[in-house]
C-alpha cells in the first residue's frame, strides 16, 4: 500500500510538471502571465544543476510557478472571490475606490496624493540644475524648451477614492518644484488645473487604468498649444469645443489587468473625435536609434502640411501617449520619444524648434534624468 501511495505521488508530481506542455494541446491557457507584463522565467538549462545548482533551483521553482496549470484561472478566482467577499483589493499595486474606480498604488502614486514624501532641498537644487542645463543647451541652438506635467490621477479624481484618504499636508511635491524651476526662469506647463476643470465637460481620467483618457489627452495638448503660442505667433489654437466626446465599452485598463479581469472590469472609454478632418499624417521615425528601444514604447512621428508650424521633439512617459495624435496637429513634425533623457544626436537629427519634457506628477524625479549618449 505504502509503494502505491509513492507511485501515487511520483505520477501526481510528473503530471503537474507536464500540464503546462500538455495543457496547450488541448486547446487550454496553462497560464499568460498578464498581470506581471514579464515574460514567462525559462526552463534552466540541465547542465546548470552540475555547474550552478545554488541557481538552477530557483531558477526551476520559478519556472514551475509561472507555468503552473490554470495559474491565470486560480488567481481570477481568488481575486473575484475577495472583492465579492471582501471588497478590497487583492493585488497590493491596486486600490478599489468608489463606484467602480480603481487607482494606482505602486511608485508612489499615493504617497504623492497623501503629500508624505517631500522633495528634499537637495533634490530640488539638483533638479533645477539640470534642467536649466539643458534649457541652456538648447537655447544656445536657438531651441526652446518646456517642461510641462500631467497630474496624477488621484489629484484629479479624489473623490472616488476610499473614504479616509485625504492629503496629510497641504504642499504637494509638485507644488514645491514648480515655482522653483520657474524662479530659475524654466518655461513650465502645470496641467492640473486645466484636466481638472475639463472635468465638466467629460470625464477625463480611465476609471480602471491609471492614465487620462482620449479627452483628458486633448486637454492637455489644448493647453500645450496655447503655452507655445506666445513663443510661436504663427500656431493656431487646439480648441476642445472642435471636438465631440465618443464613449466605447472596451476591455478594461492596466489596473484592471492587474487584478487579471480586463474582461469583467471593463472601461467606458471616452475619447475626443475631430469634428474637422486631420491634418497631421504619421510620418517616417528619423534615422537614428530609437532611445526608448522597447517594443512597447516605440517612437512616434507626425507631419501636417503648415510648415509655419513649429518642428517639436517631445521626451516623455507614458502620459504622451493619448495625448500625440492631438498635439501633433499643431506641429509641422512632431516626434515622441519615451525617455525622460534629452538625447542630444536625437536634436542634431531632427533640429527641432522646441523641446518638450513631459512627465507625469509621480515621476517628478525625472527631473533628475541628465543627458543620454
Amino acid at each position: 500500500m505504502v509503494r502505491l501511495a509513492n507511485i501515487l505521488q511520483i505520477l501526481a508530481v510528473v503530471v503537474f510538471l507536464a500540464a503546462p506542455y500538455g495543457l496547450p494541446l488541448l486547446g487550454l491557457s496553462g497560464g499568460r502571465l498578464a498581470v506581471e507584463n514579464r515574460p514567462q522565467a525559462p526552463v534552466p538549462p540541465l547542465a546548470e544543476a552540475l555547474d550552478a545548482p545554488g541557481r538552477y533551483g530557483p531558477a526551476l521553482a520559478a519556472h514551475v510557478r509561472d507555468a503552473a496549470p490554470f495559474r491565470d484561472h486560480l488567481i481570477r478566482a481568488n481575486n473575484r472571490l475577495r472583492l465579492a467577499l471582501f471588497g478590497e483589493s487583492p493585488v497590493p499595486g491596486v486600490i478599489v475606490g468608489r463606484n467602480d474606480w480603481l487607482y494606482y498604488n505602486l511608485e508612489h502614486a499615493l504617497d504623492d496624493y497623501l503629500n508624505v514624501v517631500p522633495l528634499s532641498e537637495r533634490d530640488m537644487q539638483e533638479m533645477v540644475r539640470v534642467q536649466v542645463a539643458r534649457r541652456d543647451w538648447l537655447a544656445e541652438q536657438g531651441i526652446a524648451y518646456l517642461v510641462m506635467f500631467a497630474p496624477n490621477k488621484e489629484r484629479v479624481y479624489p473623490e472616488h477614492l476610499p473614504p479616509g484618504l485625504h492629503p496629510l499636508r497641504p504642499e504637494s511635491r509638485l507644488s514645491q518644484i514648480i515655482p522653483r524651476l520657474r524662479a530659475a526662469g524654466l518655461d513650465v506647463l502645470d496641467l492640473r488645473q486645466a484636466v481638472t476643470a475639463g472635468k465638466a465637460a467629460g470625464r477625463t481620467y480611465m476609471k480602471t487604468d491609471t492614465h487620462w483618457n482620449g479627452y483628458g489627452g486633448l486637454l492637455g495638448a489644448s493647453a500645450l498649444v496655447a503655452a507655445l503660442s506666445g513663443r510661436f505667433p504663427a500656431l493656431e489654437p487646439l480648441d476642445p469645443s472642435n471636438y465631440e466626446l465618443v464613449v466605447t465599452d472596451r476591455p478594461g485598463g492596466d489596473l484592471s489587468e492587474m487584478l487579471l479581469l480586463p474582461d469583467l472590469w471593463r472601461e467606458p472609454d471616452v475619447s475626443a473625435r475631430s469634428r474637422v478632418a486631420a491634418l497631421a499624417r504619421p510620418a517616417a521615425p528619423g534615422d537614428y536609434p530609437d532611445p526608448a528601444d522597447h517594443p512597447e514604447r516605440e517612437r512616434a512621428a507626425y507631419e501636417t502640411d503648415r510648415k509655419d508650424w513649429p518642428r517639436a521633439v517631445f521626451f516623455h512617459d507614458s502620459f504622451a501617449r493619448a495625448m500625440q495624435v492631438h498635439a501633433a496637429e499643431r506641429f509641422s513634425r512632431s516626434v515622441f520619444l519615451w525617455t525622460h533623457a534629452l538625447v542630444p544626436f536625437v536634436i542634431e537629427k531632427e533640429r527641432p524648434d522646441v523641446v518638450v519634457l513631459e512627465v507625469v506628477e509621480r515621476y517628478v524625479f525625472a527631473l533628475l534624468v541628465d543627458w543620454s549618449n
